[in-house]
This record gives structure tokens, sequence and C-alpha cells, in this order.
């Protein structure tokens, strides 16, 4: 495959990020350079060549390239390059591309991959191996796959060895650790270094045979200086690319203040971690201190004082809690636990900090067996099992939420949910910094959301505020602006999101709860899914509310699948309707009952059903979006000044079919390239019939607004057409060169006239871009509410006529949730009114994703604006829609915009009663709340 074709197909097909773009594309030229034809000639072995001369030419020619800057030397035996990107950017598909274009532009077969630890090498297996993972490097590449791909680890090497002598045609990717390559190993010929009769080598010899041999090193750094190194010298590969986001050798350069890690010196490509937040692909780090705190007046080592910053940290990491619940269940979203990270000085801290958060005193209690404490090795490396228990955390059902460590965590630790760290006792120079940022990054849905508090990672920091703000000056980490300070009081409050279903789904939950074999059933799988994520030293108190949260859990989930059964169209037996049945996955938690529990759940299906319309409104499912309606162009004449002049004459090509020979670097003979002559005329004469008006009209037809057919936009279209030829004919020597110019450059002069054609458009007559209508979901959508723990429900009859907005209400006889928080007085003033209504059947404030379609068009022509009505009201022969507004505000265009939609929407479902479960007409009505009083009766108000 060609060189741009491949690098197009791979940046398209793997949807690769720019820096990951760039750094395959520098490379890709690096190759048709000497220096890379060189090292592409080691793929014949009587060519290998001297590697000081290949690295000689690579530091010339990274002399010509700015972004190669870093480049001095290999540091290998054999030509290496590394990679210096970001955490987070994703350094893994870049292998994955490295990998596709090798084979792709140049045959390249064999690859091995090394990883510096169990973990990281699983994870490599998984990504490299499974297609049905989501990190999958080779999503979109078709010539790598299951049937043209082998991929041999250090489990399968052994049996794999017979596939590796049959079938030579395939690529191989080896995935070893670099603890495999040991030098102890390698002397005593175990592992990789033992004979095998199959190859009649040893597989480190085989390996070492192989001349197109590429291997991938990810997290570098780890072994830059390891013995097994040498190993990997021996082998002597085609070449090395090496992936890393922290570039150091391990040693330090310099003295006193200057004194700092000492850079790799084969950089090939830098894109550090101010550029990946600067472009958004990771978090925002922002840094938050207690305000009007002086923390130089307190004892830097007391544990008083580490709890007073720990209260400030549990703040954020609630905040954040409530943040990511709230954006998950406002857009369907699966839920990310977050998890905090607290940095302790040495070990005997971080057990007193670990005392301290497992205390009822700290937080009230809320965090007794939700933290763990983990010490690293002499060495400073991650133990594998350790790695693994920190992955687990990602696990929703893990309860684990603060992990305390000595120093900090390095690669391994690959989640995205890390929301908040602590860096305990620390100065401002070691807070801001890489290795205090960096494990947080990750963004847990791949990319930002636009939600600041999920698309952020807060460093708490107390001590020397002024100091962190100086530092912060100078960071390209931390913008000046992303530091928040936060008062004593507000540390205090704990924050969570109320989950109200609706009515009807909690009529389901109420059944299944009185149903003792049900619950038996649901606490039993509970404590399986617990006891296989929960640690074994976790206290029994905390273990039973764990298993019982999840017990609530499935409880939620199974009525909800009930729920969804039922159906409003067959309900009322509408012609359209069909009864549903869903289809249980095998291993899903319903088909892990006992059949007498799946009858009984069967029979709580068939009670709801009868009883699904009690605080139930059905409301139709219907996208509804507005658009400029009729299109007007307004007559005007053609400014000629804004056309471009263009050289008259044309140019005529000649080649040569049959090319010089050319030989390759490898000695191939090939076609090179054909001898071309390129000739200018200033006329080809005559024959063209087309005229050149028509010319250009039929060039702008190619554009989306114009229409030669609409008898409103013909002449239009003539005239300007006429006008363009009659200037160019001003400034040519005759009609023919007039008609060459047109027909030279018909597609850039047809886009010039239709700039200023759209400079003239108008649009009348708005009008609505309609999806088909739908059936009702059986069920309303859960009503979310955000408070704190002294927020308590209270009645409307208890605020009568005061009705504060901040407070959340309950206690209603015909609402469609149990509990509801309101955006202003008088909307809590007009729920109390329907609820006590007679006329009122049941009403809701519907959830801000119940109506999934509703999108309004504000002032500036945007319409992805969602509009979300205040209620919804059921009547006996009426579903009206209401909006609560002062007089003042009611001609407004925002809500006169919304009113549009509505209306649009009312008219819809009305025509469509006796359909897909709509069994009453729907109307919008906007009440003033000057009118709006305890006395008031809806009919009045409608």
């Amino acid at each position: 495959m060609h060189k741009a074709h491949a690098l197009q197909y791979i940046t398209n097909a793997m949807s690769l990020r720019a820096p990951q773009e760039k750094s395959l594309k520098l490379f890709a030229d690096y190759l048709e350079s000497d220096a890379g034809k060189k090292v592409l000639s080691r793929m014949k072995p009587e060519s290998r060549g001297s590697v000081s001369d290949i690295e000689l030419v690579t530091k010339g020619y990274a002399q010509t390239i700015p972004e190669m800057g870093g480049f001095q030397a290999f540091e290998r035996t054999f030509p290496a390059y590394t990679f210096a990107l970001a955490t987070g950017v994703g350094k893994t598909r870049l292998m994955g591309a490295f990998v596709a274009y090798l084979y792709l532009v140049y045959g390249i077969q064999h690859f091995m991959i090394v990883a510096p630890g169990n973990t990281i090498y699983r994870k490599l297996v998984d990504d490299f191996s499974k297609a049905n993972n989501p990190k999958y490097v080779f999503t979109g590449i078709e010539e790598i796959n299951i049937s043209t791909t082998s991929i041999i680890t250090k489990e399968n090497y052994q049996q794999n060895q017979t596939t590796v002598s049959l079938f030579g045609n395939q690529i191989q990717i080896n995935i070893f650790n670099i603890q495999q390559f040991a030098q102890k190993d390698i002397e005593q010929e175990k592992g990789i270094t033992k004979f095998s009769e199959t190859l009649g080598e040893s597989y480190f010899e085989y390996l070492k045979s192989l001349p197109d041999l590429v291997v991938l090193m990810d997290e570098s750094h780890h072994y830059h200086a390891d013995a097994a190194m040498g190993s990997l010298d021996r082998i002597d590969p085609l070449m090395g690319l090496e992936f890393t986001a922290t570039p150091y050798t391990g040693n330090m350069i310099g003295r006193g203040r200057t004194r700092q890690p000492e850079l790799k010196k084969n950089i090939f490509y830098t894109y550090n971690l101010g550029d990946a937040i600067r472009d958004g692909f990771v978090k925002d780090p922002w840094v938050g201190t207690e305000a009007d705190v002086d923390f130089s007046q307190w004892d830097a080592e007391s544990i008083e004082t580490d709890a007073r910053k720990l209260q400030l940290a549990a703040f954020f990491h609630e905040r954040t809690k409530v943040a990511l619940k709230e954006y998950a269940l406002v857009n369907n979203k699966f839920e990310v636990k977050p998890v905090m990270l607290v940095v302790a000085k040495e070990t005997k801290h971080a057990s007193e900090l670990r005392a301290l958060i497992d205390s009822d005193q700290f937080r009230g209690g809320a965090y007794k067996g939700k933290v763990i404490e983990v010490h690293t090795k002499t060495r400073g490396d991650e133990a594998d099992e350790t790695i693994e228990k920190l992955i687990s955390l990602e696990h929703p059902d893990n309860i684990v939420e603060i992990v305390i460590h000595v120093n900090m965590l390095k690669e391994g630790w690959d989640v995205a949910n890390i929301y908040t760290i602590a860096p305990i006792r620390s100065s401002a120079s070691d807070i801001l910094t890489e290795q205090t940022i960096g494990r947080g990054l990750r963004l847990p849905y791949g990319e930002r959301t636009g939600n600041k508090n999920v698309d952020r990672v807060m460093i708490v920091a107390h001590d020397n505020y002024a100091k962190v703000v100086e530092a912060a000056q100078h960071s390209s980490l931390i913008q000046p602006s992303n530091i928040e300070r936060i008062s004593a009081d507000d540390t205090k409050l704990v924050k969570e999101v109320l989950e109200v279903p609706s009515a009807f789904i909690a009529s389901i939950q109420q059944q299944i709860k009185a149903s003792p074999n049900i619950m038996q059933e649901l606490e039993s799988q509970a404590t399986k899914v617990v006891s296989s994520i929960i640690s074994g030293d976790t206290p029994d108190d905390v273990r039973a509310a764990t298993i019982q949260n999840k017990t609530n859990e499935f409880v939620e989930l199974i009525a909800k699948q009930k729920a969804t059964e039922q159906s409003f169209a067959f309900h009322h037996q509408h012609t359209d309707a069909q009864p549903t049945e869903l289809p249980y996955a095998e291993g899903s938690l319903f088909n892990s009952f006992s059949e007498p529990i799946k009858n009984e759940l069967e029979k709580i299906s068939r009670i709801s059903g009868q009883a699904m319309e009690v605080r139930n409104i059905a409301i139709p499912r219907l996208m509804l979006t507005p658009h400029y309606g009729e299109l007007i162009i307004e007559d005007f004449d053609l400014d000629v000044r804004k056309l471009s002049r263009y050289a008259t004459g044309a140019s005529i090509m000649e080649q040569r079919l049959q090319g010089t020979e050319e030989v390759d670097l490898f000695g191939n003979a090939h076609q090179g390239d054909r001898e071309t002559v390129l000739i200018r005329v200033s006329s080809l004469g005559e024959g063209r019939t087309q005229s050149p008006e028509s010319t250009i009209i039929a060039a702008l037809t190619d554009h989306p607004l114009i229409d030669y057919d609409d008898p409103n936009q013909t002449p239009l279209l003539l005239k300007l057409a006429a006008q363009a030829v009659s200037n160019y004919k001003s400034f040519v020597s005759d009609d023919n060169a007039a008609k060459m110019m047109v027909e030279n450059n018909f597609r850039q002069i047809a886009h010039e006239i239709y700039d200023q054609i759209l400079e003239h458009k108008k649009f009348v007559s708005e009008s609505y871009l309609e999806s088909s209508i739908r059936e009702p979901k059986p069920y309303l959508e859960q009503f979310n509410i955000s408070r704190d723990h002294n927020d308590k429900p209270v009645t409307l009859e208890s605020q009568l006529n005061r009705f504060p907005r901040e407070k959340i209400y309950t206690g209603f006889s015909k609402a469609c949730h149990s509990m509801y928080r309101f955006d202003s007085s008088d909307e809590a003033r007009l729920a109390y009114l329907l609820d006590k209504d007679p006329s009122v059947q049941d009403w809701l404030r519907p959830a801000p994703n119940q109506f999934e379609g509703l999108y309004w068009r504000d002032e500036s022509g945007n319409s992805q604006h969602r509009y979300e009505p205040d209620f919804v009201v059921e009547l006996e022969k009426e579903i009206v829609m209401l909006e609560v507004k002062p007089d003042s505000e009611i001609e407004a265009f925002d809500v006169q915009s919304k009113k549009k939609t509505a209306e649009k929407y009312c008219e819809l479902a009305s025509k469509n009663v006796g359909k897909f479960g709509i069994v009453k007409p729907w109307r919008y009505v906007i009440i003033p709340t000057e009118r709006i009083t305890v006395t008031s009766t809806i009919d009045g108000l409608l």
C-alpha cells in the first residue's frame, strides 16, 4: 500500500488523535529519508550496515525536522526511537498504528511488544488479541484479523512453535514481559532460551534470526538501564519503537536548583502533559484549597492538621460523586464511581491517616471500611497483586473510595476514576508536578463532556497557598484560573443524589419487597457479587450495608424490567398494539432465578399491567426540531468586484507510457518515472456548444440551496450568470477566450457567486423536522434531587403560601413521583393546587430527560436546546402541558419559541389519539405567575 493511502486509511479506521497521527506521519516521512532507507535495508542480512552510521545520518535528518529536536542518539545497539506521549493520549493505539503501517507499506510481519510488568502485559495481550475488547487496537484494519495474525505470548509461545514454523506468511505479534529476557535465564538457557525440538533452536534464537523483527517497548523508561536490555541488544532487531509518558533515563543531572532528571537521547517526538491538557485529551487539573485559613500557623506534622485537610478532600470527592451520578442519570451513561488518592509522607503516616479516615469521627463514619492502604516495594515498583487490587476499584460494586499511598503510584493502575488527589504534608513544588497529577487524568468517557465536575481532577493543596498560586503561574499543567477556594462550612456538608422512581416503578418495587422468597433470592445473589469484590477484612457492618445496597439495586433493576414489559397500546387494545416480551440474556440476573421465583415475578408483572395507569401519564415519544422553513432568495445584482480574474488559455500535458527502469534500495528493478511535457496554448479552437452562462448555472446547481427548477430562482440565476460572463468578456480578447476561462474555472466561479447568494437568502414560514411518533414508555423517568443530609423533605401543606423553592416536597396524593424540588415558589404553589383540585387525575413534574426530542430555537438560530416543561397534567378528557412564567416574560423570544415547539408536539400527539397508546388529546398552556394563588382553581387557570 502506498504511504499516503496507508496514512489516511489507518488514521481514519483507527480514529487516531492528532498527536498519534503526527507521530505516525513523522516516522513515515523518516522511513522515506536516506536514514530511514538505511534502517529498512537491515532487513537484508548482507546489508545490515553500521548502526553508528545510521545514527549519524538520523541525527542530521533530525536537525531539519523541528519536532525531532530532542533526538541525539539511539542509546541502543540497534536503531531505537522514543515517542513521548502524555498519559491518557493513547500510546497503545499508536503502537497498533505502527504495526499496521509497517505491515501495509513495507510488508514487515514480525513484531515483539515488551511490557514492564504483568499487569501492563495482560492489558496489552487483551488490547492486541481480543477483537471484542472495546480497546482492541486494530478495529477497522481489515488486513489484520484472526486469520492473518498470530498473537504469541509467554503463555503460549511453546504451543505456537508449530504455527511459527508452518505458517511463516502470517503477521506475528509476540507479546512478552521484560522479565522473560532476564540475564540469568538467558545464561542458564531457561524460558525462551530453552532449546525447542520443533524449531531446532530456542525461541530466543528464533527471534534473533528474524530480519524484519520490530520491537515495541511500552513504558520503556522502566528498563532503560535494565539488565534485560542486554538481551534485546543480542536479538538485534530491525528497529525499536519506545513509548513512554516520562522519557527519562533515571539519572539526575545538574546541581542545586538546576538539578533535574536526565532526558533520553533518542526522543523522536514529544507530546507532553501540558499539550494534552490544552487540547482536551485528558481531565482539566484544578487546585482546591480552604479559604481564609493560614495553615502556616498550624502544626504541619500533627494528625489534627491532616484531618482538617482531609475534610476538604472529602468535600471535593463527595461533590464529584454527586456530579458523576447526576451526569450519568441525565445523559443515560454508565455511572463512574470516583476514587480519592491520598499521598502520605511515609508508612507510619499512611497508617495514621487510614485510622483517621476509617473512624466514626471522620465524616460521621461515612468511609469506614472504604479505605485501603498501599505501600511500594523498596525499588518503588508496584507489586502486581497490588495493582490488580487497585484496578478492581473501578468496578461500581467495589466499596473502596479512598486509597492511601506512600509516594506516587506509577504505571499499571490504568484507571479513569481518580478525581481527587490529596498530597498530605507536601510542598507546593511537589503538588504541581506530573507525578502528582498524572494518575488522575484519564477521561472515563473517553472525551470531555462539557460538565466541569466530570471533566476535572482536583488536587487538594493547603500549606503555603500563596506558593501554590505562584507555582501555578509558571506551570504548564495548571491554569492560574483553575484554583478554587472553599469555606470551612462548605467542607462539612455531605451531598448526595436522591433518586426518586416514578410511582409505577415504586409500586412494582413494593410488590417485590413484599415477597420473602424473591428478596431471599436477591440477597443471595447480592452476597455473591459483594463477596467477590470487597476484601476479607471489611467490617461486618460495612459488609452487611453493602449487601443491602446491592440487594436494593437488584430490586430496582427487576422492577424496571417488569415495567418495561408493559404497553399502553396493548393495555388500551389499540390496533397497532403488540405485547412486549423481553428476551433475557444468558447469564442475566432474571435467568439465574429458580422457576418458582420466575413465576412469582411474572405474577407481579401481570398485576402491574392492570394498574399501569395509576399515577402514570403516557408521554408520546417524538423527535421535534425547528428548522427555518421556506427559502427565499432576494433579487440582487452581482458585485463583480468580488470575482477573481483567471488566466486565459489552456495547458496540455503529454506523458510517455513507458517509464525508465530503476533499481530500489534492495536491488529490485522496477519502472521509474515517465517523461512528462507541459504545453500552454491560447485556444483549443471552436467546437464547444454550451454557453458559458449555462456552464456557470450547471455548477451553481451543485450547491445545496440552488434549485434551477424553482420558478422563483430561475430568473435570478440567469441574470447572475450573464453578469459574470459580461465581466469576464471585458478583459479578454474575444468570446472564445471568455468561454475557455469559464470552462477552466467554472467551479470556483460558481462558488464565488454562491457566496453572494447566501448574503441575500431569507427563510420564512418556520416549520419542524419531525420523526415518526412512537408509543410512550410504560414508565416515567426517575426524578433526581441533589441534597445534603440536613435537607429533609416537607409537605406542601406545611409550607402553605410560602412554598420556598429550596425545599424538597413530598406527601402528594396525585403526583407521579413521591418527591419533587421546584424552580420557584410559584411552581410549588401550583403543585399544591394540582394535588388538591378534584378535576386533576394525575400530575407530573417531568425529569430533564423525560421528553426525548423536544427542541427549541433561540434568537441566534441555535436549535439544540431541549425543552423541559414545568408540568404535565392529566384531566378527565385531555392532557395539558404547563409552563409557569411571570406575565412580563411571556412575550420573550425564548418563551415564545418554546411555546411553538410545545404546541407542535401537542398537535401531533392529538392527531394520533387511538393509536400508539395515546388515549387523550394534548394542549399547551402558559400560566402567568400573578394568577396563581392558593384560592385558584385549575379550571380557572387553564
